[in-house]
């Protein structure tokens, strides 16, 4: 995964287990990150913040790497057409939702598009300035205030899409003019940065979970090594201070033959007791106890310029910690851009 965190999102927690699992169908949206923290160059920081506007950091050159292809016009105080891009973020992110972030050249300039979906959902229509925030879209480019009206789709595959979108108008008098972007994105092509498969470290902690959906399985060993998977952050601990601790959980699973590692970390630590993951606090129906969490390929797949081909970040659900901090339970939906989903239900312990 190219980057993982940034803004930090917001879901629905139901205590019994039947219920839960019946919530998981609509938690959060239905259907991990960028310079700080974990595995990327450009990685997204994890903030307790609701999201209101993107807020990536702008880059004043292109990327080095492969570049993809774009059909966009540009229409400003001059109109330029747009045929290729280079890609710093593409796929959905703990505490951040959907996120493409492009260098694109426009005429005299590079600047750097970013759009998000805080509340993704899956591939589809999304509108910018909506009230309705289960659609919401965001976007911003270099030297422009956000974009104030106009829609970004995702389309199937989750790469891509077209949009139409305006960022007001600059100058006054006959010398004004309107700033716009519209035509067909990509952010990625398939399969970048997959990696290969390397054997997970040893298994030294039982559990009892099951995965159902795009993953099918069962895990009842899972490996918690004593080096940070994550980096910044323990394997099984809470770490901070005050009313910024958090508590992360880290372990390598092995699902369909692939080591991953689950992690999910609790943004709003209080303690033992019950933590509902989301996306950001703009997908999660209540205002406490919100933890984010993710699904990753291990070993982090770290090749500079390649967007990773999928991430799968939490969408809904809820998360036990019980007293003593080493077990719980949890019932957690993950999903990825391309809308595919899987439940993780049962026992943890670490």
């Amino acid at each position: 995964m190219v980057m993982s965190r940034r803004l930090h999102g917001v879901a629905v927690y139901l205590v019994s287990g039947a219920l839960c699992l019946a919530a998981l169908t609509g938690c959060g949206g239905t259907t991990s990150h960028l310079v700080a923290r974990r595995r990327h160059a450009n990685a997204v920081d994890h903030a307790v913040t609701p999201t209101t506007a993107p807020e990536f950091q702008p880059v004043a050159a292109p990327a080095r790497g492969p570049s993809v292809p774009e059909a966009l016009l540009w229409r400003g105080n001059s109109a330029g057409a747009i045929k290729e891009g280079y890609p710093l973020l593409c796929g959905v992110y703990p505490g951040v939702g959907y996120a493409a972030s492009l260098h694109l050249p426009l005429p005299g300039r590079v600047a750097t598009l970013s759009v998000q979906f805080p509340t993704y959902k899956g591939p589809g229509v999304y509108r910018i300035g909506t009230r309705d925030s289960t659609d919401l879209a965001l976007a911003s480019l270099t030297g422009m205030n956000p974009a104030k009206t106009g829609t970004v789709t995702v389309a199937a595959g989750g790469r891509g899409g077209t949009m139409n979108v305006e960022f007001g108008f600059r100058g006054s008098g006959h010398s004004g003019h309107q700033d716009s972007l519209s035509g067909s994105w990509s952010c990625a092509t398939p399969g970048a940065g997959a990696g290969a498969s390397v054997a997970p470290p040893s298994s030294n902690a039982n559990e009892s979970l099951t995965v159902s959906g795009a993953f099918q399985g069962y895990v009842d060993r899972a490996a918690v090594p004593s080096g940070q998977l994550v980096a910044g952050t323990p394997n099984c601990s809470a770490y901070g201070s005050g009313a910024g601790s958090k508590f992360n959980l880290s372990m390598v699973v092995t699902w369909q033959g692939q080591p991953y590692i689950l992690e999910v970390q609790l943004q709003q630590y209080q303690g033992a007791g019950m933590y509902y993951p989301s996306f950001t606090t703009q997908s999660l129906p209540i205002a406490t106890n919100w933890a984010t969490a993710e699904v990753i390929r291990y070993p982090q797949p770290a090749a500079t310029g390649k967007i990773p081909s999928s991430i799968w970040a939490a969408v809904g659900g809820d998360f036990r910690l019980d007293p003593g901090l080493t077990q719980g339970r949890m019932a957690i939906r993950f999903m990825n851009r391309t809308g595919d989903s899987f439940i993780v239900t049962g026992s943890w312990s670490c």
